[in-house]
């Protein structure tokens, strides 16, 4: 089946509600390409890498978490040229969606990771403010050592994760903002709502010392993979709605 591009972006527009969100990523379609789609791919991050293997995947869309376009558009020379190139020589579509795709409760990131993890449906709720918006989710577990979910995380992320082991040894109670979430403010709300472990992607030096003052228990699993449920959910949910062929595109980083 094939599906006009203009109706794929008014869709994921509204499922993804890429108004709500004020940040420097442009979310959105950012490179226009053929107006019919009968294949989608779905990568973490939008690079030439990325680019090459969608156009060999045969998409007619692509759709990144971390696009092309930050705040403004660059000039179209050296590295941003060759990346661009490769898209409108293939009329290969790319849209983004960066903070939506963290946060949507149904496609998002967090709570997809969260539901690998073994939360409860019933106890997930929207967690991390971000300028008045929430990025991620939080949410409970049967009662766990640390360790042991330390241990089951790295089996969900696919490989061994960093722990700093500064909080409660018992777990019930999770929260997770991926990418680059474990900052102070979001690592401070962890703990002001008991928080038992806070999971995110990767963290800045300082923040050692922070979860180690104040108690907290902080799972690192890389920026990488925690960031491609959410794809992954979402190529599930445009299969079923548009019946469209999607693959995602393993591309990682180690970061």
């Amino acid at each position: 089946m094939t599906v006009d591009l203009g109706r794929l972006v008014a869709h994921l527009n509204e499922y993804l509600q890429v108004g709500l969100f004020q940040e420097s990523a442009i979310n959105g379609l950012q490179v226009s390409g053929k107006k019919r789609v009968r294949r989608v791919a779905l990568a973490v991050d939008g690079v030439l890498e990325t680019f090459e293997k969608a156009v060999a995947e045969g998409a007619d869309l692509l759709i990144v978490h971390h696009g092309i376009y930050w705040g403004h558009q660059w000039a179209l020379r050296g590295a941003d040229y060759k990346r661009v190139k490769v898209l409108m020589d293939a009329e290969l579509a790319l849209y983004a969606a960066h903070l939506p795709l963290d946060a949507h409760p149904e496609v998002g990131h967090a709570v997809n990771l969260l539901r690998a993890a073994g939360a409860d449906e019933d106890s997930l709720n929207p967690f991390g403010n971000h300028r008045g918006q929430t990025i991620g989710f939080s949410g409970e577990i049967r009662p766990t050592k640390r360790d042991d979910f330390s241990d089951l995380l790295g089996k969900v992320l696919g490989g061994d994760i960093q722990v700093l082991p500064f909080g409660p040894d018992e777990v019930r109670r999770v929260a997770c903002v991926t990418g680059q979430g474990a900052d102070f403010s979001l690592v401070r709300e962890a703990k002001i709502n008991n928080i038992h472990y806070y999971i995110s992607g990767e963290a800045a030096h300082p923040i050692y010392h922070f979860c180690k003052e104040q108690g907290v228990n902080l799972g690192l699993g890389g920026h990488y993979r925690t960031e491609t449920f959410g794809l992954k959910a979402l190529a599930a949910h445009l299969e079923r709605q548009f019946d469209l062929s999607c693959v995602f595109i393993e591309v990682p980083t180690g970061m």
